[in-house]
């Protein structure tokens, strides 16, 4: 049971270094790519891959909060919330 909590707590913590992984790549600290067509699928898994690890991280947190409410676990879905909240601001609000 242990486990479950810790891995609510990792993918929080996962969900929160995930949204700022497309910003420093758009302000170009990941390096500048000449044909940027080419790696298309690359920029959309980046768009996408905060959103839903954000949406797994809240459900599985809820799901394992209902059972046993822990420090891990509130902390995980705290942390989950966090992401999805960055990712929102950078996407929609900042327009990064």
């Amino acid at each position: 049971m242990k486990k479950k909590h810790q891995f609510v707590l990792i993918l929080g913590i996962i969900n929160v270094i995930l949204p700022v992984i497309p910003v420093l790549s758009h302000r170009g600290w990941f390096g500048m790519v000449e044909n940027g067509w080419k790696f298309i699928w690359v920029a959309a898994i980046m768009i996408l891959l905060p959103f839903v690890s954000s949406l797994a991280g809240i459900i599985i947190g809820s799901i394992q909060l209902k059972k046993t409410s822990t420090k891990p676990v509130k902390m995980g879905l705290l942390l989950s919330c966090t992401g999805l909240v960055m990712h929102l601001l950078f996407r929609f609000v900042f327009r990064l």
